[in-house]
């Protein structure tokens, strides 16, 4: 038994999809979280580079720049905002 009137029976289905593909719309164009990460010119480090060759990061909503900064210059890096994260290796922090 339908308690809608028939008119209003058709309409619902074609406004709940027209809601779902606003939706989806919405979700594909949210804006990608942007995300500098400074690394040394080290071969271990290309899966970063890989990894947003291949848009991996853009899969998950990252907009990732990779930025070459000496290992010497990448804590002033983070200090200053330029990059909010550094690819380094362990020896670089043991004193």
């Amino acid at each position: 038994m339908n308690l809608l009137p028939r008119p209003l029976s058709r309409l619902l289905p074609r406004l709940s999809l027209l809601a779902l593909a606003a939706t989806l719309s919405v979700a594909t164009q949210a804006q990608e979280t942007k995300v500098a990460i400074g690394i040394s010119g080290w071969t271990g480090f290309a899966p970063l580079t890989l990894a947003k060759e291949a848009g991996l990061f853009k899969k998950h909503g990252l907009d990732v720049s990779i930025k070459k900064i000496p290992q010497k210059d990448r804590h002033l890096a983070i200090a200053s905002g330029d990059i909010q994260c550094a690819a380094t290796t362990v020896e670089t922090w043991i004193v």
